[in-house]
This record gives structure tokens, C-alpha cells and sequence, in this order.
């Protein structure tokens, strides 16, 4: 585990408050480098299983290096309060997109899915099962990238578990049957589970399950038949609307082999949809699949959604037919309040 001085940086607002720790903007002295700093409540400092947790989450992000993974710059303990440094995201997240739009279009679900998978494999390849994935975990930068965070209640399956046997982890409208029962040999196939749930809340703008308390959550997801997004928006292709029912089989052996299955029908999807609304251009044919997928329409369509939840409705969704007939409006009424004083 890299050593860091916390003295390098300068601590900003305060971008996030947990149960156990606070998360800073910084900016590194001398430079122009803005970073994020995760520190560990005082009151907490001391608690030994507590530490633990944060010690193995950092030993954890050393671990993960990848693109749709929030990068680790390294930790360390500053008179006994342990703290970490990580690249800051500054587009928000998947939950923020939803609270503002309510629900997301499938291509765009596709985009997102495509990426969190890609982090989910990454992350599964090293022993690592997230634990708590959910919308408010996906964050998003202004470029359309989403970077999977969070990871402190992650599983290393290289060590021992530092939760208890038969204890419940997690966030409850997204946990995996066996995360519910506290099952010892948790895999990466939970956090495919937790990624039906997020897929069909991203389509949908509702939880697979809704309950008003932990107990009829966890009922609903020990027994109950998930529904179809389908059954809710028509347009879902087929193949989203079975993979996403896929993962939350309640039995493990019935989802995905893995978070690579679930990224290939994603990226069929969203090739099928590039090239169905390609443009015939001298220089691309209609039939050509983007090489780059960071250029295709639906990663277009999710930046565009991104900078317009960051900075306000941009221009091309504004619709000018209606302001004209405002305008307009107006200038009649200021004409008849112009006659009338005449």
C-alpha cells in the first residue's frame, strides 16, 4: 500500500458523508491536480474492525486498475486517522441521472451496462466481489465514462472475510439472495444480481422490489418472480429484457456464467442500434460498426445526458416553437396594454 502525505493537499468542500467516513475534494499543493480524499471519522479512528475494513479497502483498490474503475492514488495514517487518495469523478452518478430523468433509455442502458461490466469483470478476475452495487456506486465523468466506487464492504476471496458468518452486507433493494442469508461462499455471480436490479431500475425508474421496510425486501427477493422490464417498456429488445431476467434468478447457477456474458449481448445491442441509425456519409458507410465505441451514438447520447443534468438543459432540447408562441403571447399583451392607456 502506497504511503501518501496528507499534507500535500489542501481539503475542499465536503463531497460525501458515510457512516464511517467523510470524502473531500483536494487539490495537491503546488499543482493543479484535484483528487478526492476519503478519511476516516475520528470518533471511529480507534474501532479495530472498523480500521480493518478501511485498511482492506484500500488494499483492494490497489489492486483494481481500470478504466470504469475509480482510480486508487495511494493512503496512508495520519496521527491515527487513516485516510486514502482517489481520482475524483465530477459527473455525478447513475442515481442522480435517474432523480432528474426518472428513467433511462435503453440504448443508453445498454452504454452503461457495457461498462459497469467491463469493471465487474475486472474486479471478478482479481477475487474481489463489490458487495454494494446500486446506482448511487456508479459514478460518471462529463465524457460518458462511468467508474464502478465504493468498494467498502467489497469481498477479497484471496483473504480471510472480515464479515461475520451468516451476517447480511449490503444495500437491501439490491442484494443478492445469498448475500440475504449470509451465505459463506459468496460470489461474483451477487453482484450480477445486483446489476439486474440496477439495469431494470435504470429502464424502468422502479426497483425490481419495492418494500417499506428490510424485511418485505428480503422476502420479495428470497421468493418472489422478479418482473419483466417488458412488462413496463415495450421498446426494450428481447435480448435486454432476458439477460437483465437472468441475473435475478434466485438460484446462482441459473444467471450469467459471468459479467462478460451480460457486456457481449449489451455490446450486440448497441452495435444493432449504432448501425441502425447510422449516417451515409463519404467517409463511413452505413453498414460499418464504430470501431471506437466511445464514439457511438448511444455513448453520444449518455455524455449529452450527463452535461445536461451537470449544467442545465442544453440548447438542442429546447423546444423553440413553443417559446416562439410565448414571445408572442407577450407581445400582444403589451400591445393591448398600449392601446388601453392610450
Amino acid at each position: 500500500m502506497a504511503g501518501v502525505d496528507l499534507n500535500q493537499y489542501e481539503l475542499g468542500e465536503i463531497l460525501g458523508v458515510g457512516t464511517v467516513g467523510t470524502i473531500y475534494a483536494a487539490k495537491r499543493v503546488g499543482s493543479d491536480e484535484i483528487v478526492a480524499v476519503k478519511k476516516l471519522h475520528p470518533n471511529v479512528s480507534q474501532d479495530p474492525n472498523i480500521r480493518a475494513r478501511f485498511e482492506r479497502e484500500m488494499l483492494i483498490l490497489s489492486r483494481l486498475t481500470h478504466p470504469n474503475i475509480i482510480a486508487y492514488y495511494g493512503g496512508g495514517d495520519m496521527d491515527g486517522q487513516l485516510f486514502y487518495i482517489m481520482e475524483l469523478v465530477d459527473g455525478g452518478t447513475v442515481k442522480d441521472l435517474l432523480a432528474r430523468q426518472g428513467m433511462i433509455s435503453w440504448p443508453v442502458v445498454a452504454e452503461l451496462a457495457r461498462q459497469i461490466c467491463s469493471a465487474l469483470q475486472h474486479a471478478h478476475n482479481y477475487g474481489v466481489v463489490h458487495r454494494d452495487l446500486k446506482p448511487g456506486n456508479l459514478f460518471l465523468t462529463r465524457n460518458g465514462e462511468l467508474k464502478l466506487g465504493d468498494f467498502g464492504i467489497a469481498r477479497d476471496l484471496h483473504n480471510t472475510d472480515l464479515t461475520h458468518s451468516g451476517m447480511t452486507v449490503g444495500t437491501h433493494a439490491y442484494m443478492a439472495p445469498e448475500q440475504i442469508t449470509g451465505d459463506t461462499s459468496i460470489s461474483g455471480k451477487a453482484d450480477l444480481y445486483a446489476l439486474g436490479c440496477c439495469l431494470y431500475e435504470m429502464l424502468t425508474g422502479q426497483k425490481v422490489f419495492p418494500g417499506e421496510n428490510f424485511a418485505q425486501l428480503f422476502e420479495r427477493h428470497l421468493h418472489s418472480t422478479p418482473p419483466h422490464v417488458k412488462n413496463l417498456i415495450f421498446d426494450c429488445p428481447d435480448e435486454m429484457d432476458a439477460i437483465i431476467h437472468q441475473c435475478l434468478e434466485k438460484k446462482v447457477e441459473d444467471r450469467p456464467f459471468n459479467a462478460r456474458t451480460v457486456q457481449g449481448v449489451m455490446l450486440e445491442l448497441a452495435e444493432k442500434y449504432d448501425l441502425s441509425h447510422a449516417k451515409t456519409t463519404a467517409d463511413r458507410a452505413v453498414d460499418d460498426v464504430p470501431a471506437d465505441h466511445a464514439n457511438s451514438r448511444s455513448r453520444q447520447m449518455l455524455i449529452d445526458q450527463i452535461r445536461q443534468e451537470t449544467y442545465g438543459q442544453s440548447f438542442d432540447n429546447i423546444n423553440w416553437k413553443g417559446l416562439a408562441w410565448v414571445v408572442a403571447g407577450i407581445a400582444v399583451v403589451i400591445a393591448l396594454i398600449a392601446l388601453l392607456n392610450q
